[in-house]
């Protein structure tokens, strides 16, 4: 890539460009050879479902999408830019980024709201007034409006993760990742974030998504991915792959998980 595309601005994308692309992109850690070649492409409004079994490398893809883990071999580009150039400012790049993460990552001492506030005003550099209307337009976005002066130790695993999406919305990313963010909640209380995400999908924001919820995957995600021993082993339109499998390693799959 010629250096005056590495250093492209954001918001230059060519019209029908992927959002983001991977091209064989290869993690080691140590000796533990975690991806094995991916390549990707997100266009902006997929929702890009991962599946997949434990250990088969779907984390480590979503953190090398968004440079949270650098990617031994390959390019990850992010709107035309080559993020995986020294010269790329990741932390400019990360803004546009949006990751929930299994574990809600809440400030224990800080209540909801500032949980949200704190980003914008340190990284976006926003006002306490304008960092205080955007958390909040938020927080009542994924139905925690009510409880914006409440400490996460107050709320269930459901409402601390509802905070944690809110946080990573009010930074007005241009793509989510979500990795497995519903995994470690009661089942009574996936729902309600299932409910978050399937309705930011019909809002048109770009997606990519870890996930064992076959339901969510089967019937809100544009486009599915199969991830096992570090290898992309199926690709498609959902609803095609959990029906008409091509692959004797998915119809195995999806026969222990349905």
């Amino acid at each position: 890539m010629e250096p005056s595309q590495a250093a492209r601005p954001t918001g230059s994308q060519n019209p029908g460009a992927p959002l983001i692309r991977l091209e064989g992109v290869h993690k080691w850690f140590g000796n533990l050879h975690v991806l094995k070649g991916v390549d990707l492409a997100m266009l902006q409004r997929d929702v890009v479902v991962v599946i997949g079994p434990s250990g088969g490398g779907k984390s480590t893809l979503l953190r090398c999408v968004s440079m949270l883990e650098e990617p031994t071999l390959g390019r990850v580009w992010f709107e035309d830019r080559d993020i995986t150039d020294i010269r790329a400012d990741l932390n400019e790049v990360r803004t546009h980024i949006g990751m929930v993460f299994q574990a809600y990552n809440l400030f224990p001492h800080m209540t909801a709201l500032r949980n949200v506030t704190l980003a914008l005003e340190k990284v976006l550099n926003l006002s306490s007034d304008e960092a205080h209307d955007r958390a909040m337009d938020q927080l009542a976005r994924v139905g925690m409006g009510h409880k914006a002066n409440a400490y996460p130790g107050q709320l269930s695993g459901g409402q601390q993760q509802r905070i944690a999406i809110a946080r990573a919305l009010a930074m007005r990313p241009k793509v989510m990742l979500f990795d497995e963010v519903t995994s470690a909640l009661d089942p009574e209380l996936v729902g309600e974030v299932l409910e978050v995400m399937i309705r930011l999908a019909g809002d048109g924001m770009t997606m990519m998504v870890v996930t064992h919820e076959m339901g969510f995957a089967r019937e809100v995600g544009t486009r599915m991915l199969f991830l096992d021993d570090g290898k992309v082993v199926e690709e498609g339109e959902p609803k095609d792959m959990f029906y008409n499998p091509k692959s004797d390693r998915l119809r195995l799959f999806l026969d222990k998980v349905l």
